[in-house]
């Protein structure tokens, strides 16, 4: 899980400046890129508080200390 929420933080620093480059001016590439930072972070947000607490837990087996198997 740690890695996808890496992943979306690293698509969103590369996403939102392309996206905002698409303006035609300076004033519209900034507007832009703070409507898309600002409704980023209201789905990542929303993602946190409702999609992250439902999804199911690992089921990981706990390593011993030192790492040696048994």
């Amino acid at each position: 899980m740690q890695k996808a929420l890496l992943i979306s933080i690293l698509a969103a620093t590369v996403i939102i400046p392309i996206f905002a480059s698409k303006g035609g001016s300076v004033k519209q590439a900034v507007r832009r890129s703070a409507i898309a930072t600002a409704v980023f972070c209201v789905v990542y947000w929303l993602g946190l508080m409702f999609v992250y607490p439902a999804l199911p837990a690992s089921k990981k087996t706990p390593t011993p200390v030192g790492g040696a198997t048994p």
